[in-house]
């Protein structure tokens, strides 16, 4: 099996989505994605979820102690195609929205297992 370039660049979230399509995950339809955002605060996080919440995706708050200067993660279940493209706009899209709270994003997953991810 070849690797095209063009829908799997040479990064993160290329290379999981290679790896997603070796083991036979079908790329063509959406799927759920899990994107995980870290916040130096509960608040910050809180009103993340809330943002997300009225966005009508399904939201999570934890406390987070993995990385310093963060102490909640807040996870996002959303549907979309799973394209390099898609899933890399959301993540920006994340970002530019929990960047003004001190957050950051900390990589995505396939179904809200830990099936892929980009960091």
């Amino acid at each position: 099996m070849v690797r095209d370039a063009a829908k799997f660049p040479n990064d993160d979230t290329g290379d999981a989505l290679w790896l997603a399509h070796q083991h036979g995950k079908d790329l063509s339809r959406e799927h759920e994605v899990r994107f995980a955002l870290l916040f130096p605060d509960e608040t910050s996080a809180l009103k993340f979820g809330l943002h997300l919440l009225r966005q009508g995706y399904w939201v999570q708050v934890n406390e987070y102690t993995d990385k310093p200067g963060f102490t909640h993660e807040t996870l996002a279940d959303i549907y979309i195609p799973t394209t390099h493209e898609e899933i890399a706009g959301a993540e920006q899209w994340l970002a530019e929205h929990a960047a003004p709270l001190g957050g950051k994003n900390d990589g995505w997953s396939f179904g809200g297992k830990s099936a892929g991810g980009a960091a």
